[in-house]
């Protein structure tokens, strides 16, 4: 009948109809990821470029040799970062050729600026400072790197051996507090000292238990 054929019309009008809003949704679902992908992927550029001069500015300001490294290059592969040095020549400065203290100035500068780019204000440990570097490399880092790493710095330096006293001085007005470790037999004890009888103290206990 008439009217049978035109309920049978509307409902397949009614699907096409449906058909369309989901073509329509696709397409902007479509769209939206397109621009997510777009986006996320100018930020990883943004954040590579940012990472990239952050650790050459603080190469250039922790190492003696002045230019030593011209240009940083971060690769991000799948889940995997590789940082790449070249000199001015663009030549790839090979890290294992490297001295020890070259080595750990590098890894001290990818540290400082994982730090800042992350902009999460985090208390930085740090074992054995200064024990690979040569004097002028000890100053850069004493004066540069342990002041502005990070809010909270946390040295743990063997005194003498791994910080002497003299370079102690250079960061000694920037120290809020000071503790030297001790170990009676029944394990280890930390002792506060003012930040500035700091070697005097750790003398004395060396001194007592010899």
């Amino acid at each position: 009948t008439i009217a049978a054929k035109k309920a049978i019309t509307e409902s397949i009008a009614k699907k096409i109809k449906i058909n369309e809003r989901y073509v329509e949704k696709d397409k902007l679902a479509e769209k939206l990821i397109s621009q997510l992908d777009n986006f996320i992927k100018r930020m990883k550029l943004e954040k590579k470029t940012r990472l990239e001069k952050r650790i050459l500015d603080s190469l250039n300001t922790l190492m003696h040799k002045q230019n030593f490294v011209s240009q940083v290059v971060v690769e991000v592969g799948d889940g995997i970062i590789d940082i790449l040095l070249y000199d001015g020549a663009g030549v790839e400065i090979e890290k294992n050729s490297l001295s020890k203290g070259e080595q750990q100035l590098y890894a001290s500068s990818i540290l400082k600026a994982l730090v800042d780019e992350s902009n999460i204000d985090f208390p930085v440990f740090i074992d054995s400072p200064l024990q690979k570097f040569d004097a002028k490399h000890s100053k850069n880092i004493i004066a540069d790197f342990y002041p502005n790493i990070s809010k909270q710095v946390v040295l743990f330096p063997l005194l003498e051996k791994e910080m002497t006293q003299e370079e102690y001085i250079l960061l000694a007005d920037r120290v809020k507090s000071a503790y030297l470790i001790t170990n009676d037999g029944n394990g280890s004890t930390f002792v506060p000292v003012l930040s500035k009888d700091l070697f005097s103290a750790a003398k004395k206990i060396s001194d007592y238990v010899l």
